[in-house]
């Protein structure tokens, strides 16, 4: 069977790619092997040559080791309740696991199981520390509205016994682990979508590239950089990135994005409401409507390359922010959008004309289903 070998500290962010993929094998177990590293089993919609994102990771022929099914959380879950419940109650198995954190949606989980969905979920992942309801998101920013419902302390904790405990074990903010990096956030103030971890990987191998070709650092602008999670592996990179803005509308971004970007680090600069900061020569930091960026005429024509990160948004802002970027010369867009699944054929033409570019300067990729009607979908202008 074919695994992926990979280094032990790349394990995590690489199942969470490989999930989110569709590609990791669930019925079989990631096992130590050689030298430090870790085989993670490849199921059988895996292409038998991944994109480069797991460039240098080699695919492995080795024989698989199926989970004992006590470690199943389904196992669990039926020992718990009995047979046939899972299969003929529970519409929906999955949840999101974002650093030490379970999160599970409201709507997955039928009331009459949610102890037996706490106690199979959390026995059976020994390192999570607290686990969530989702109950979907809400304001401006499209926070996730969390409710603690277990905490691992010394012991497992739920129910009537999350009263008697102290409030900062119900503290969400963790670190999740993303193409060889942690990022700090809470998701319970800031906006964080796992789901588009490869997308940041292929906007980094995309911009390295146009680095490469213009052989100099290029200037990048990220007007809704969340926590830092497109810019952070970025900055990894040494000379690929020359100047930097980096901004969101979300107050509660700017703490964690300090400490995302080693760059912020040492830096606790005075914020002004909707304005821009410089704490260091060529790097700034906003907190301000991004389709205002544009109005400071030191920022116009300034950025080889823009990412648009706001894929509910992105087609109706896209037009404010191209003042940003040279008139001249060559500029890479980055960026995702949800829309219906009927115009996704429409979008290259749709995004020359916002543009006014060819559409053969525009590559589209559709990522994944959103909802029933619409695709998440990834799109590079290439100047």
């Amino acid at each position: 069977m074919r695994h992926l070998s990979v280094p032990s500290s790349m394990t995590q962010q690489t199942i969470d790619i490989l999930r989110e993929s569709g590609w990791l094998d669930t019925e079989h177990r990631v096992r130590p092997y050689d030298d430090g590293h870790i085989l993670i089993p490849l199921n059988d919609n895996a292409p038998s040559e991944l994109p480069p994102t797991f460039v240098n990771l080699p695919i492995i022929d080795a024989k698989p080791v199926l989970w004992k099914s006590r470690e199943s959380w389904q196992s669990r879950f039926t020992e718990l309740v009995g047979e046939g419940v899972l299969e003929n109650v529970i519409i929906t198995k999955s949840h999101e696991i974002l650093g030490d954190l379970l999160i599970q949606r409201y709507d997955e989980v039928n009331e009459q199981y949610l102890s037996a969905f706490i106690q199979s979920k959390m026995e059976t992942h020994p390192r999570i520390r607290l686990m969530l309801i989702d109950h979907g998101v809400k304001g401006e920013f499209r926070i996730r509205d969390l409710q603690p419902i277990a905490v691992r302390t010394d012991r497992l904790v739920w129910g009537e016994g999350l009263m008697d405990l102290e409030s900062n074990l119900f503290d969400p903010t963790t670190d999740v682990p993303e193409n060889g990096l942690r990022l700090r956030l809470d998701p319970s103030r800031v906006y964080f979508s796992s789901k588009l971890q490869y997308e940041r990987q292929n906007t980094m191998n995309e911009l390295s590239q146009f680095s490469a070709e213009l052989g100099r650092p290029i200037n990048v602008c990220d007007p809704f950089c969340g926590v830092g999670p497109a810019i952070a592996p970025m900055l990894r990179e040494e000379g690929l990135v020359g100047e930097l803005l980096v901004n969101d509308l979300n107050p509660d971004c700017l703490p964690f994005l300090f400490h995302n970007l080693k760059p912020l680090r040492e830096l606790k600069p005075n914020f002004t409401p909707n304005n821009l900061v410089e704490p260091t020569p060529g790097l700034f930091v906003g907190c301000m409507d991004a389709t205002q960026i544009s109005t400071k005429a030191d920022q116009c024509g300034r950025w080889d390359a823009l990412l648009v990160n706001l894929p509910h948004q992105t087609l109706s802002l896209l037009p404010a922010l191209l003042p940003l970027l040279r008139p001249e010369g060559p500029m890479r867009i980055c960026g995702w959008t949800i829309i219906p699944e009927s115009e996704v054929n429409e979008l290259p033409d749709k995004l020359s004309k916002i543009i006014d570019c060819n559409v053969e300067d525009i590559e589209v990729r559709v990522r994944k289903q959103f909802n029933a009607t619409d695709m998440l979908t990834a799109f590079i202008v290439r100047r």
